[in-house]
């Protein structure tokens, strides 16, 4: 059987491994240092230490004294490693590596301008009008100009306010102007996307861990998906498929679902093969596969089978949750049941089944999406 002759320890494992401690924090061990150092060490006393006296009392406070410095002075050391910094340090760290914070996006849209009837002159809608959906302003990203004799025209528009609480607004949801406008209505044809809020630490980290797969622009995998990466945090997962040479496709998965057709074709600009890509590869982006599946089984309990039932339903498809934020996952049923024992110290019996599905190996370009769990409950009599 081949074997890998050389293995290294991913950013990951080195992360679960946990900080190397540089500095002792504890005040028990300070206390036994002290102590020792006391009774033992050539240049110290040489006596025996008793509760009573007044250098055990004095121990007593430079252990406590010691443990809070070295309890700083762990946390500083930290605050200088990429793959443990945190907030305005991990971006200074991180800068190292070329790597730098997400700021927060706004959600776009495209709206439909439309006139209550013909004009014998050309109308203009100006650049960034204001226009309302609920809580949310959108402002028009250009001038609009729709031409003597047509009754409307499309525009794009920007949320006012970044981040991705105005993801996800449907068709005809943004339907007023802030400003009234005689003779025209307004209203979204496009689901708004594309808000995100600011990149999170774990992002930032591993963007910056993996940041030299981003040098070589002779196109490997990596290189491709750290690029898209870097888009927007509001993208979660990449898949990068090379169906034939010089042909590159890259699947696309948001925080809120599947990006849109425009959304994409903003990804392939981004990716210029004048200064982010080979310039002899065909990229192509698409959305993310969704794969549709529902949960089923039966479980012995002890106890009351209605509310467990609920609650049980509840907590898997709150795990399956897992398999909508991720590509080419394989949907391993222990990933539930864990869940279920965990959870529910009535559990005796567990089964479960996937429904829908062809293979439960997706393929890279694809993510699980749970419709339904249906549970049936057996209450033990034993």
């Amino acid at each position: 059987m081949a074997s890998d002759l050389v293995k290294a320890y991913t950013a990951e494992e080195l992360i679960a491994r946990g900080a190397p401690q540089c500095f002792t924090t504890s005040s028990t061990d300070w206390k036994e240092l002290l102590i020792d150092w006391f009774e033992n060490a050539e240049d110290g006393p040489q006596r025996t230490l008793y509760p009573a006296q007044y250098e055990q009392i004095l121990i007593d406070l430079l252990s406590y004294g010691f443990s809070l410095l070295g309890q700083e002075g762990q946390i500083a050391s930290k605050q200088r490693w990429l793959l443990f910094a945190e907030g305005e340090h991990l971006d200074v760290v991180a800068a190292n590596n070329s790597t730098y914070r997400l700021k927060a996006a706004a959600s776009t849209c495209d709206l439909q301008v439309t006139l209550d009837g013909v004009l014998t002159e050309d109308f203009f809608l100006s650049e960034g009008t204001i226009v309302v959906g609920g809580d949310y302003r959108f402002s028009t990203d250009e001038q609009l100009l729709i031409e003597a004799g047509l009754l409307s025209g499309t525009v794009g528009a920007t949320a006012q306010e970044e981040g991705e609480d105005a993801n996800g607004m449907t068709a005809g949801q943004i339907n007023a102007f802030l400003a009234s406008q005689d003779g025209v209505s307004v209203a979204n044809i496009t689901e708004t996307e594309g808000g995100a809020d600011e990149e999170d630490d774990d992002s930032l980290r591993m963007r910056a861990a993996y940041a030299h797969d981003r040098i070589s622009k002779a196109g490997p995998k990596e290189s491709y998906r750290q690029q898209v990466l870097a888009f927007s945090s509001a993208i979660v997962a990449v898949a990068v498929i090379r169906p034939e040479p010089g042909h590159i496709w890259i699947y696309l998965l948001l925080d809120s679902g599947v990006p849109s057709e425009d959304y994409c074709a903003r990804v392939k600009s981004w990716l210029d093969p004048e200064d982010k890509r080979p310039q002899g590869d065909d990229v192509s982006v698409f959305p993310a596969e969704a794969v549709s599946f529902t949960v089923s089984g039966s479980a012995l309990i002890e106890g009351d089978a209605t509310s467990t039932q609920l609650d049980m339903e509840a907590d898997l498809s709150d795990a399956a949750a897992i398999w909508q934020r991720s590509l080419g996952s394989y949907l391993a049923l222990s990933a539930l049941t864990v869940v279920a024992w965990n959870n529910f110290t009535n559990l005796i019996d567990i089964e479960l089944d996937l429904a829908g599905l062809e293979d439960r190996q997706l393929d890279p370009h694809q993510f699980g999406v749970v419709t339904d769990v249906d549970l049936t409950m057996v209450v033990s009599n034993d």
